[in-house]
């Protein structure tokens, strides 16, 4: 396999990675792919709808349920072209016999109904794999991606019968009002349905071929996102990211060799006429091979006895001195440090023992043990000292850790902040266009309220919709008169709020104005 031909880079990718690689493939050869899955397609069509005529279902079901057979040609496509190879429309058709040729029979029969067909596929057209050794390698792909396959076989499902259903709703609303009313009843209140549910045969045979469009449509995607799962799992199985990098690492070595023996010929060649010269005119020296054991040990002798054996050398360096061997003797400090510990925990008269240092040697490691917990206890407290000074240290402010925020969610909470009014400033700030501004004080004069007279803790990391299921919780737990209206007004706010803020959908003056009157109810009281 030709990896270093790929026009993808060759890496670990998540299952969702790869469907998004292969959605865009797709795109890139998509007409092809169109094509070559929906001419085999529509020959068995028109062949169904010539033999099957007064069965426009029958006919739909088999162009469906040979899915299998076409889908071979697209994959077929999309893997040369995943390595770089281009497969015109003609010769993918002309492969056609030869890509259908093997485990057809299985695929139509016990595999149809597969979710992972998709995912499946390359293992029978590529590796050519059938039998035992086909399991055992869908096994071992199956361990990881097969869930994101049958999420894609869900999913190709859904988008095929929502754009053939939108297909049909598109026609429908370019037919002219006066052929409508020839055909449509006027008492369905849904008039494209009657086009799904029509008895007509000529018009059940347009939209099977509306789903067959539809169908051609989207199994370039399917295809295409399916065998780049297929790559994925391969790349992370096999390490092709590594193999390519080893191979492009022995490309320069090897390109780089054969500079240098490059060079190095040229340069023997211009060196060659010079050196058969000094060879002609240096003088070569007579070397003369001993004619007995005798001579031959005397040469050896001489060659021993040479300054080559009986170099000298002075190395100069700093080392310990060595140090003088003495007995080693048990510390006398050691000694009197265990007596006077035996002499200050020992009940017992010291001139009453009979030289038992079973308990001295439990004081001994209990008074070890307490060094230890002294020491970790301080390395502890040395190690996390910034988080504790922190905690010690009083907050910005003078915030308390009880103290209420000052905002929340980016707005000002304070009590202080708010206006007398809030209601009417609310309104004005409203009429005027200031959407954002007026719905953001009513809510914000919303949280102040809950925090100051009813004791709500919001923290700065709650949410919006965590704050208001607070206060539905508290409700449901307190249940007492008034909470109910109370816990509807926040409801209702911070939906408002939300879709306003993020979604930037105005709500309606009247909404607003019930918002206030509610508000007043709520709060314009005495605590």
């Amino acid at each position: 396999m030709q990896l270093e031909r790929l026009v993808i880079r060759a890496r670990l990718r998540s299952p969702w990675e790869s469907v998004d690689l292969g959605i865009a493939l797709a795109r890139e050869h998509w007409w092809p792919l169109f094509v070559v899955w929906l001419l085999p397609a529509s020959v068995v069509f028109a062949g169904a709808a010539l033999l099957l005529w007064d069965s426009p279902t029958w006919g739909l079901l088999l162009v469906w349920w040979l899915k299998p057979v076409f889908d071979r040609l697209p994959l077929y496509i999309t893997s040369r072209a995943l390595f770089g190879e281009s497969a015109s429309v003609g010769g993918a058709l002309g492969q056609f016999w030869a890509q259908n040729r093997r485990d057809w029979i299985a695929w139509l029969s016990w595999r149809r109904l597969s979710s992972t067909r998709s995912f499946d596929m390359p293992v029978t057209l590529l590796e050519q794999s059938s039998g035992s050794a086909r399991t055992a390698r869908l096994a071992l792909l199956h361990r990881k991606h097969a869930g994101a396959a049958s999420w894609l076989t869900l999913a190709g499902v859904h988008v095929e019968q929502f754009l053939s259903l939108a297909v049909v709703v598109l026609i429908f609303l370019f037919i002219p009002a006066e052929l409508k009313a020839q055909f449509v009843p006027e008492e369905l209140d849904v008039q494209w349905w009657y086009l799904l549910t029509s008895d007509h045969l000529l018009l059940r045979w347009c939209l099977n071929f509306v789903s067959l469009l539809a169908m051609a449509t989207v199994a370039p995607f399917y295809i295409a996102s399916g065998f780049c799962l297929y790559i994925g799992r391969r790349v992370e199985l096999e390490a092709w990211d590594l193999e390519i990098q080893f191979r492009q690492l022995r490309a320069r070595v090897l390109d780089r060799g054969a500079r240098r023996r490059s060079s190095g010929a040229t340069v023997a060649q211009l060196l060659l006429p010079l050196l058969l010269v000094m060879g002609l005119v240096a003088e070569v020296p007579t070397v003369r091979a001993a004619e007995s054991p005798a001579e031959a040990r005397e040469q050896i002798d001489t060659v021993l006895a040479g300054e080559d054996f009986h170099r000298m050398e002075e190395v100069s360096g700093w080392r310990f001195k060595t140090a003088e061997t003495r007995s080693e003797q048990f510390p006398q400090w050691l000694i009197q440090l265990l007596e006077w510990l035996e002499n200050l925990f020992s009940d017992s008269d010291p001139q009453q023992r009979d030289g038992d240092w079973g308990p001295l040697l439990a004081t001994v490691i209990e008074v070890f043990l307490w060094m230890v917990g002294v020491f970790l206890l301080a390395y502890l407290l040395w190690r996390y000292r910034a988080p504790i000074l922190a905690s010690l240290r009083p907050r910005p402010g003078g915030e308390s850790e009880g103290s209420p925020p000052a905002t929340l969610f980016g707005l000002d909470v304070r009590p202080q902040s708010l206006p007398r009014d809030v209601c009417a400033e609310v309104l004005r700030l409203w009429y005027d266009g200031q959407h954002r501004a007026g719905l953001g004080l009513l809510y914000r004069a919303t949280l102040a309220y809950l925090i100051e007279r009813y004791g709500f803790e919001f923290g700065q990391q709650l949410t919006e919709n965590e704050c208001a299921l607070l206060v539905q919780r508290r409700v449901a737990e307190r249940q007492q008169p008034g909470d109910s209206s109370l816990n509807e007004l926040v409801q209702q706010l911070t939906r408002a709020w939300q879709q306003l803020a993020y979604a930037h959908r105005v709500p309606d003056g009247e909404r607003v104005r019930a918002m206030c009157g509610r508000w007043e109810e709520v709060f314009v009281r005495e605590p």
